[in-house]
């Protein structure tokens, strides 16, 4: 088989994916990559992700893939919900559709940076201390993961983050100024890991977000989080004079062979059926085992169902390729 691939990269993605993901037939595709078979691929030629990277963003780019630029935040005020296993699992499919992507931590437990395995140095820099500064210290500030693909990592510092940003001037401005600096920097996609609370920091993110995705639970206080969380980002975009992001549902741990489960399924497509993304996230054990491993489910080539579920969650929120991902909906 025929794969976009580089040995040191763990995040690549191969031409049947890309086939399924648009439609066209595979010998197109490696038409267009004019690729030799995957046994045949030098040394140096693996040492180039760049290349393979450029060719898969060049391709996409040819079908009329949107790259625009866009922040994305997963917001719930309760806890345990998945919100930083919906960061970096998008992130990571996010880079491998080819959008230069950065991944902002600014949850003071860290769960994002922890799960690249990005560990801090007692004077490293966090959010706390670039968002004051951010054309200086931001570039210097991330961390790179993969090409394309980096984190502004967090630490307990950012914790401190309600007391920096009391100002609502500071609160307008932090987040949004620091993605300013990302995007002029040729980053297309900004993921917000935050933390469960309405403090100044998720206050702030709202202000600089385009679209803010509620991942809930069956559980009645993460439903609860749903209204709560939606009353307060419009609230917090007519304080500011914001225009109001899109915001979504995702339901999290998904497990049909509980009533409680299909019962909180029913409610939501009930009640909040022009905002629930049309795909549920089923519990599973391979989101503890990646994470021991410091991945994300898209590592590697193993395709499961969790794998499918979060390709289509992350298709549908970054509208690419909206029309394959109807066609396997309704399959």
């Amino acid at each position: 088989m025929v794969q976009l691939f580089n040995m040191s990269s763990k995040y690549t993605i191969s031409v049947k994916e890309i086939s399924e993901i648009t439609g066209i037939e595979k010998s197109e595709i490696e038409k267009f990559f004019s690729m030799k078979n995957e046994d045949n691929i030098t040394e140096e030629q693996e040492s180039k992700t760049v290349d393979y990277e450029q060719k898969v963003r060049n391709f996409f780019e040819y079908q009329a893939a949107d790259y625009s630029f866009r922040v994305l935040a997963h917001i719930n005020l309760r806890g345990g919900v998945g919100k930083t296993t919906c960061a970096v699992t998008l992130a990571t499919r996010a880079k491998q559709f080819g959008f230069k992507t950065c991944i902002i931590d600014i949850d003071s437990q860290a769960s994002s940076s922890l799960a690249f395995n990005v560990i801090l140095e007692e004077d490293d820099p966090v959010f706390y201390d670039v968002w004051q500064k951010p054309g200086e210290m931001v570039m210097d500030s991330i961390r790179k993961i993969e090409e394309n693909l980096f984190i502004l990592p967090s630490s307990l510092q950012n914790g401190l983050l309600d007391l920096s940003l009391m100002n609502p001037a500071s609160q307008k401005k932090a987040v949004k100024e620091v993605c300013d600096v990302l995007k002029n920097n040729g980053f297309e996609l900004v993921i917000i890991d935050c933390p469960p609370s309405l403090g100044t920091a998720v206050i702030s993110t709202v202000c600089a977000s385009n679209i803010i995705v509620i991942p809930v639970c069956s559980d009645i206080f993460s439903l609860k989080g749903i209204e709560m969380t939606s009353r307060e980002v419009k609230s917090i975009c007519e304080t500011f004079s914001f225009q109001a992001p899109v915001v979504k549902i995702l339901y999290m741990k998904y497990d049909k062979r509980e009533k409680n489960s299909i019962d909180t399924l029913l409610m939501l497509q009930e009640k909040y059926s022009e905002i629930l993304v049309p795909t549920q996230i089923g519990t599973s054990v391979l989101f503890n085992k990646c994470f021991l491993n410091r991945e994300t489910i898209f590592a590697g080539k193993t395709k499961n169902r969790t794998r499918d579920e979060f390709d289509r969650y992350a298709r549908n929120i970054l509208n690419f390729f909206p029309h394959t991902f109807q066609r396997v909906e309704e399959n």
